[in-house]
């Protein structure tokens, strides 16, 4: 992650914490603007059938340095179980920076589980998770990548979830 930032230093654009740096002028300004505005509605799809546009059918999506997405149709059911699950959740950026054609988005997860999340049932808890997203947008402006980080330990606690010692005998 580092790297990438790194290796796009003279053209990066930034945005959070009142720091903007543009070195190509307006139509810098109109790119980091586009993908800002793609990632914000990606983050917040409230309707598994809105990213067709957004994200190609080969999408594939990393977590925590897993493959969990290969294609479209994984993600739209792996955002149906949030949708349901945390039907007023938010995602907001915290911090981003746009390079070439990639992201960075720090970003934090806010909802409340009222629904069924997965095989889970609804606990009514409030969840607040930090995590990091690296965007790879192709020519058009699609998402055809994602790797994202964020605690799942912590995700789980917060719905009232504990982790057990192990069993050593």
């Amino acid at each position: 992650m580092v790297l990438g930032c790194i290796s796009c230093k003279n053209g990066q654009k930034t945005k959070g914490n009142d720091i903007n740096t543009e070195n190509n002028g307006n139509q810098a300004i109109t790119i980091k603007d586009s993908f800002e505005s793609s990632i914000t509605a990606f983050l917040n799809i409230k309707d598994e059938k809105s990213i067709n546009c957004m994200v190609t059918d080969n999408y594939v999506r990393n977590m925590n340095g897993i493959s969990v997405i290969t294609n479209k149709n994984e993600l739209q059911a792996r955002l149906s179980l949030y949708i349901t699950g945390f039907p007023d959740f938010t995602i907001s950026m915290s911090n981003s920076s746009i390079c070439e054609k990639q992201g960075y988005v720090n970003w934090i997860f806010t909802g409340t589980n009222t629904g069924q999340f997965a095989d889970v049932i609804a606990t009514g808890k409030k969840v607040k998770i930090n995590g990091f997203s690296h965007f790879y947008f192709n020519e058009e402006g699609q998402i055809y990548q994602e790797d994202i980080f964020y605690n799942e330990l912590e995700f789980l606690q917060q719905l009232g979830y504990s982790l057990e010692a192990p069993i050593l005998k």
